[in-house]
Parts: C-alpha cells; sequence; structure tokens
C-alpha cells in the first residue's frame, strides 16, 4: 500500500516530538527544578560547604602524612586532621574574636570620653603668634575635633550594631561551623577531591576542570598565606603596640589592622597613624614616637618581608583585584570573604583566561582549514621576450 504525498498547496501537517525528545525535555526540566529546590534548602549552608570544600584541599598534604603514620586508617588520620585544625585555627579564632567583640561594643564609651577630653584641650590650643591668620585659625581645632567625633561616633554605632547582630546569630555561627567540621572530615578523606567531581557535571574540557579547581587551591592558598598568616603576624604586633602605648581595645584594633593588611604596606599603617596622632593629641609624646618607630621598624615593614617568602607567585593576581575581590567578599559572605572573595575573583579570571585561549585556539584553527581549502592563484602569464 503506497501513501499518496499531499497535494501541492495543501497545509502541512505540524511536526510530532518524538519519543526520546519528549522524554529528554521532561528530564532536563525535571533536573533543573529539582535542582533549584534543593540549593534553595540548603542556601544557609553552602558557604560553610564551600569553606569545607577548599579547606579539605589544602589540607590534603598534613592529611596524607597523617595517615601514612597511623597505618593506613582514613577515619583516624581525618579525625586528627580535624583537631588539628580545631585546636591550631577556629579556637584561636574564637576566643580573639570574643575579646575582639567586647572591647567593639565597649568602643563608644571610649571615644565619648577621649572627645571629651581632646575638646576641652583644644579650647587651650592657641596658634603661633607669628602666623598671619591666628585669629582665623583659632577655632579650627575645635571644629576638627567636633567633626572627627561625629565620624568617630557613626563608626562605632556601626561598629556595635554589627556585633549585636553576631551576637544575636551565635547559635546560627556554631550551626555553621557544626556543618564545616562535619563536611571537612568527609571531603578530606575523598581520594577524588569533591572540588573536582563537582567540575565533573559541568561537561568542561578535563584540562579546564583541572585548571579551575588548581587555581582555586592555588589562590586560597595564597590568600590564607598572604592575608590571614601576615594580617595575624602584623595585627598581634600592631596590638602590642597598642598596648604598650596604653591605647584601649588593643585586641579591637589588632584585629582591624589584620583585616586591613589586605592593603600591602599601607592598611595597618593608617591605624597605627591615627594611634600616634592620638598619643600626640593627649599629650603622650613619648608613647607617640615610641608607636611611630615600632610602626615604621617591625609592623610595616614586616609585610614587605614576608609576602615574596609566603605567597610568591600563587595567586598570579594583581594586588588591586585582590583588594577589591577581598572587600566584596566581606561584604558578601562576611568573615569567610577575606578568602572566598580571592578564590571567586581567581576562578573568574581563569575561566575568562580559558574563554580568550580557546576563541584564539578556534581562529587559528579556521584560518589554517581555510588556507588548505582555498584554490591555487592562477598562474601568470609569462612576460613577452623583447627584441
Amino acid at each position: 500500500m503506497t501513501v499518496t504525498p499531499p497535494p501541492p498547496g495543501s497545509p502541512s501537517r505540524p511536526a510530532i516530538i518524538s519519543p526520546d525528545a519528549f522524554r529528554w525535555t521532561a528530564l532536563v526540566l525535571v533536573t533543573a527544578l529539582t535542582t533549584l529546590l534543593f540549593f534553595a534548602m540548603i542556601r544557609g549552608f553552602l558557604i560553610s560547604l564551600i569553606m569545607a570544600a577548599i579547606i579539605a584541599e589544602m589540607s590534603r598534604p598534613a592529611y596524607r602524612r597523617i595517615r601514612a603514620h597511623v597505618g593506613g586508617h582514613r577515619n583516624i588520620a581525618a579525625a586528627i586532621t580535624l583537631a588539628l585544625i580545631i585546636g591550631l585555627v577556629i579556637v584561636p579564632v574564637l576566643m580573639i574574636g570574643t575579646v575582639a567583640a567586647e572591647q567593639a561594643l565597649a568602643l563608644p564609651r571610649t571615644v565619648v570620653r577621649v572627645l571629651d577630653g581632646l575638646a576641652q584641650q583644644s579650647q587651650t590650643w592657641e596658634m603661633p603668634e607669628w602666623l598671619p591668620f591666628d585669629e582665623d585659625m583659632e577655632h579650627v581645632g575645635p571644629e576638627v575635633v567636633s567633626k572627627v567625633g561625629d565620624l568617630v561616633t557613626a563608626i562605632a554605632r556601626y561598629m556595635v550594631g554589627t556585633m549585636s547582630a553576631v551576637t544575636r546569630g551565635t547559635a546560627l555561627l556554631f550551626l555553621d561551623i557544626f556543618i564545616f567540621l562535619y563536611a571537612l572530615f568527609f571531603f578530606v578523606k575523598m581520594e577524588v577531591p569533591v572540588m573536582k567531581q563537582v567540575l565533573h557535571f559541568t561537561a568542561l574540557a578535563p584540562e579546564t576542570q583541572h585548571k579551575l579547581a588548581d587555581r582555586a587551591v592555588s589562590v586560597s592558598r595564597a590568600t590564607l598565606k598572604g592575608v590571614v598568616v601576615i594580617g595575624i603576624v602584623q595585627g598581634i604586633l600592631g596590638g602590642i603596640g597598642f598596648w604598650v602605648a596604653g591605647i584601649e581595645g588593643a585586641t579591637f584594633w589588632g584585629v582591624v589592622m589584620a583585616i586591613l593588611s589586605i592593603i600591602p604596606g599601607l592598611g595597618p599603617g593608617l591605624v597605627l597613624a591615627v594611634g600616634c596622632l592620638y598619643l600626640f593629641a593627649a599629650g603622650n609624646q613619648v608613647a607617640a614616637i615610641g608607636l611611630g618607630l615600632w610602626a615604621g621598624l617591625v609592623v610595616t615593614t614586616i609585610d614587605n618581608f614576608l609576602r615574596p617568602i609566603l605567597v610568591g607567585r600563587d595567586t598570579q593576581m594583581h594586588d588591586i583585584l585582590i583588594l577589591v575581590s577581598t572587600f566584596g567578599g566581606l561584604g558578601m559572605f562576611g568573615a569567610v570573604g577575606l578568602v572566598l572573595g580571592p578564590v571567586v575573583a581567581g576562578v573568574f579570571v581563569t575561566i575568562w583566561t580559558t574563554l580568550a585561549e580557546a576563541m584564539m585556539a578556534n581562529t587559528k584553527s579556521t584560518q589554517a582549514e581555510d588556507q588548505i581549502t582555498a584554490p591555487p592563484a592562477p598562474a601568470s602569464p609569462p612576460a613577452p621576450r623583447s627584441g
């Protein structure tokens, strides 16, 4: 039996989707909806899981050495690695953070007392008589103190609000720490790192997957060594200087200097310079000079000594990109943004570099194919002989 084709001009029947195409479309839609629902459900713990994956990859060399010393027992090695991270990192950070939070909450009262003292002193400030505009400048001192007082008070109120929010979120903080440690225990034992397992589902080329995973680890390592380690050293040294000079809240200002150490050679120096000016204004010139010498000879120069040794060329990112990604990470992710912000920036640079390299390779391949398939140029006719 033959099928008669439809006569010309008759309306064509709509194409029917094949069962395989329908099943594939349904699978993609269900997968997308399930993925969105899953990430919406765990969005509160994503940061903890991401940080656990990063720290697990960075802790893998230590885990392997411990595993070799305990007879290859993965659970024992992972437990020891976890205990070291808790004892050497998490507990000290929580202790310092608690003291800094208490000093930050007491900061407004300290600021008010200091500003009242400076305001009283500014009433007796006199400009040198040899200045032609000494009478016009007499009111500048009290006005400067007043404006600075308004600024510092606003900053202090912001800090109090931030610390209060942290205090209210203490239960969530410990829940995040528990999720981080629980995930870290399993991530560090994986033979194939969890980051590479996740990247496997992106359908990227294997070399691109390895490049992105290595980049994330490299940037994380450089950030921890360059920002955290150097920041801790500068924060401790700066806090010691403030404590010896008699400035209240030395632990809090040490934490501030540690965070600002992401600005090489400048961040902690700004806080120390303000401390020197405060001591001068308070009439303690000896302590101000001593703090200035301590800042110039020790605190700010330690960065130039440690950064090349600890960081090297791990990041291969410009200092501006590291700076803005760290501040942006702090604003978006909180404290973990110190590490997560530069990691996102490093992956961003890597993926765009990979895309640019792929486009350039594709362009060169297309040009080579065009040259191969191009028809040969016609031969030019012979030149006529003269004579």
